[in-house]
């Protein structure tokens, strides 16, 4: 009897062992991305701050040090180009198939017109710091940022617009004597463009760039201005700014959303889907945690759904060239790349999964959720939560129960933000999915 009950236990233990590799296994994948359309990827680590999707297949994505990289095949290899610039790369535009421009600290722009097979130098005074630049075709631009000047013995931050008419040979910079920055600028058709920055700072022009009229709409740092095909202008920040105006520039709606949320880019998802890139602040008892976070809504509205969450770094900007294909990209090398081919069934366990039914909701939740299950016969029926890294976090349901559907409730206050996993064993079959706990 020792020896047939150490032989029991033995078994036991190795099925214990087994399930509970089988379940890190499943959170390792589960962990890769929160949204089964996005491919979350490390690409060196340097941070990300700016990407173009150009095709399904093409993109490029620029960072700290003079970072460039391109990918032709959805982001499975990328290509380093060696640019000959250390300085940090902040913004990246596609005006065509041959033209672009880059532009980053130091004074650095960049310039291709070879389909971006060789860029040519076309840098500034070095105490200017470029962080956005938009062109309306191949000879009218704008670049923004700041420029550092010296008050006594510190140096002090100046916002800074500069126009081309001549495709970047020759850059004036428009006087804008104002301390702060602009992060961000739109230059949507060949006599108006916005240019948003720190502080909620706004200037605009209705006459190409010639002349600029400035005034703030709120204390918030204003991140992007992105001007949609409707004409809709929309602008992003920190705190959860969210503006958007319809025709006149000194007239913006507040739609922002919840003050947790760093918002640092906007695109439209094909037509009528707009995309929020950034981080969200989540506290707990031993400080903060920032998750990268992508919100889709086809209202600018409070109806936004958070489509992607992990615990990567905050995103530095994101981009679409139809409604199936896009890149995020973040702090150390983060990119997230979205396709329908990466599309993927929940993982399953089982031999017979389409009689057996599992799901929660809210998900995303915070900080309880409903999980409900059907089961098709009499089974014994075993319902656990587990952490990321495998470990046994709660034991909902241990008992034999008759065919039916079935709701239990869990309350995750006690636990910090992350992913969780849920599995149900009813009889010989096991399903398992995960669950977003953000505080």
């Amino acid at each position: 009897m020792k020896n047939k009950h150490s032989l029991n236990h033995s078994g036991g233990s190795m099925k214990t062992l087994f399930e509970r590799l089988v379940v890190i296994l499943v959170l390792v994948v589960l962990s890769e991305s929160v949204n089964a359309q996005w491919k979350l990827l490390k690409v060196g680590g340097e941070d990300l701050n700016a990407a173009v999707q150009l095709t399904d297949d093409k993109a490029f994505v620029i960072g700290d040090n003079g970072v460039m990289l391109a990918t032709n095949n959805r982001g499975s290899t990328w290509v380093p180009f060696h640019l000959g610039v250390r300085s940090h790369l902040n913004s990246i535009k596609f005006i065509d198939d041959y033209t672009g421009f880059v532009v980053g600290d130091r004074g650095v722009i960049l310039k291709t017109d070879s389909r971006w097979r060789s860029w040519d130098v076309l840098s500034i005074a070095t105490n200017y710091y470029n962080t956005d630049v938009s062109f309306i075709n191949e000879l009218n631009g704008v670049v923004v940022g700041y420029k550092y000047l010296y008050n006594g013995d510190m140096p002090q931050s100046y916002a800074t617009i500069l126009v081309t008419n001549n495709g970047g040979l020759r850059w004036v910079e428009k006087t804008i004597p104002i301390i702060g920055k602009f992060n961000s600028v739109d230059f949507y058709d060949k006599d108006h463009a916005i240019a948003v920055g720190d502080a909620g700072l706004i200037a605009y022009t209705d006459d190409g760039g010639e002349s600029w009229y400035m005034h703030r709409i709120t204390a918030r740092n204003l991140n992007e201005i992105k001007v949609c095909h409707s004409g809709l202008k929309v602008i992003v920040g920190d705190e959860g700014a969210l503006y958007v105006a319809k025709d006149r520039y000194n007239q913006w709606a507040n739609y922002s959303i919840n003050r947790a949320y760093n918002l640092q880019s906007i695109c439209l998802r094909g037509s009528d889907t707009y995309v929020l890139a950034g981080e969200k602040i989540c506290f707990q008892n031993d400080g903060p945690v920032y998750l990268s976070v992508i919100l889709e809504s086809k209202e600018l509205n409070d109806n936004w759904k958070l489509v992607f969450c992990d615990m990567a770094g905050r995103f530095n900007a994101i981009n679409f060239c139809n409604f199936k294909t896009g890149i995020a990209v973040g702090e150390r090398g983060t990119v997230a790349v979205h396709s329908i081919l990466y599309i993927q069934d929940p993982v399953v366990i089982s031999d017979k999964p389409e009689k057996v039914e599992i799901q929660n909701y809210p998900n995303p939740f915070n900080p309880a959720t409903t999980i409900s299950y059907n089961i098709p016969e009499l089974s014994d029926v075993d319902l656990r939560i587990y952490d990321i890294l495998g470990n046994e976090i709660a034991v909902l349901v241990n008992e034999e129960k008759p065919a039916g559907k079935y709701e239990v409730n869990w309350n995750a206050s006690n636990l910090p933000s992350g992913i969780y996993v849920y599995q149900l064993r009813a009889g010989s079959i096991v399903q398992m999915k995960k669950m977003m706990l953000l505080k």
